[in-house]
């Protein structure tokens, strides 16, 4: 990616695009799905995404809560990001989910980050990820000697992988090339990848992991 197209994606967006989310009694600035595609297309217009996992069908795979991992590629480099859905309906869940996907992901790009980043000036980013001590990789499962299917990962895992690789989302791709796994992790899988990223990886903080804006303010 060339400086000036990073500048571009990193560049704050007018006031006029600039909304509003109320939560936990303030009110939370961010830029709709809508205007950070026209970001991308403004920066590379032959960005694409696409879903980490498949299901059956050929479809992107959704994990048990509805949420959604891709990968978005502008300018040539691909980073991660995962979108929680949101809506009343199943439409309305999907098309919320790949929006906050892809508005996560090119968060990783600089895409309104300083909206993203503001809430946390006042941390020390480099504060190791602090693990519960009572956290136990998910146990195997069987019924008479059968295993049974494992569900996609948790909320709480995804959320605790985001945090513990920070901007270092690769590690999550050199985990699933060593394991050859191709579709979205599931429980066991997630509680490998964390028990992996604990020996091997210095842990830091990513400072926008744990403020993933929720539901209900997309356009």
């Amino acid at each position: 990616m060339k400086p000036e197209e990073s500048n571009a994606l990193l560049a704050p967006f007018p006031k006029s695009q600039i909304q509003q989310l109320p939560k936990g009694g303030i009110r939370l600035d961010y830029v709709s799905h809508g205007n950070v595609t026209r970001r991308l297309l403004e920066v590379d217009p032959e960005w694409n995404w696409k879903p980490m996992g498949f299901d059956e069908h050929g479809l992107p795979l959704f994990d048990e809560r509805g949420g959604l991992w891709i990968e978005l590629t502008v300018c040539g480099v691909t980073r991660i990001g995962y979108g929680e859905p949101q809506g009343s309906d199943a439409f309305d869940r999907i098309k919320g989910a790949i929006g906050n996907a892809i508005r996560v992901a090119a968060m990783r790009f600089g895409v309104a980050l300083d909206l993203w980043a503001k809430d946390f000036d006042h941390h020390d980013h480099n504060i190791p990820v602090e693990v519960a001590k009572d956290y136990q990789p998910a146990p195997k499962r069987a019924i008479n000697g059968q295993p049974l299917p494992v569900p996609s990962m948790s909320k709480k895992q995804s959320d605790l992988i985001l945090k513990m690789v920070g901007s270092n989302v690769q590690l999550i791709d050199e985990f699933k090339s060593n394991k050859e796994i191709t579709t979205t992790l599931n429980v066991a899988q997630a509680s490998e990848l964390i028990e992996w990223l604990k020996s091997s990886t210095p842990l830091m903080i990513d400072p926008w992991a744990n403020d993933i804006p929720k539901g209900g303010y997309d356009d």
